[in-house]
């Protein structure tokens, strides 16, 4: 659970420094083009990514920061602590 939470917070790290290079990259140029989450992946592994599925064709046409952000969140929702509440308390 700790890795979980841990790479769920770098991933959201990671989100936000794309977002944060997307708005340097508008606010200099005038024009807002987005970094997609292919060229991450192409980026990342050297291989550019070839979607057989139309779904998946879209979620890697998504701007990088939002797909990259939407795994981050739920890593560190899934891997959380959970408090166990009881009417039962147990005893030693």
């Amino acid at each position: 659970m700790f890795l979980g939470r841990l790479f769920g917070w770098l991933f959201l790290f990671v989100a936000v420094f794309t977002a944060s290079a997307e708005a340097v990259a508008a606010l200099s140029t005038g024009e807002y083009t987005s970094i997609a989450t292919s060229d991450i992946l192409t980026i990342i592994t050297g291989i550019s990514p070839q979607p057989t599925d139309a779904i998946a064709g879209q979620l890697l046409l998504w701007p990088a920061w939002v797909s990259i952000g939407l795994v981050g969140v739920l890593l560190i929702f899934l891997c959380r602590r959970k408090k166990y509440k009881s009417s039962f308390p147990l005893r030693n």
